[in-house]
């Protein structure tokens, strides 16, 4: 799949950003890509369960839209999670 490593850079930041926000699940988000990828909402979320498997579930909902991007481009557009408790 030749977009492999798009799949990599969305499971990348969607950990830095729950690790920054202290965020411990994601219950919901919302990936825009280009209309010339090949991801699908179930292709990402089967990737995520694999690479963040402590962040996405079964009760996560992954939403990939198409959007006017460059190739190999994603947009976070929506990110729903629940928290962690910090000290």
């Amino acid at each position: 799949m030749h977009d492999s490593l798009l799949l990599y850079k969305i499971a990348a930041n969607l950990q830095r950003i729950c690790d920054e926000n202290h965020m411990g699940k994601i219950t919901e988000a919302v990936i825009q890509v280009s209309y010339n990828s090949h991801i699908d909402s179930r292709d990402l979320y089967e990737h995520l369960t694999e690479i963040i498997p402590k962040l996405v579930d079964d009760s996560t909902i992954i939403t990939v839209e198409k959007a006017e991007l460059e190739d190999q481009t994603a947009v976070i557009y929506m990110l729903k999670g629940d928290g962690i408790e910090t000290e």
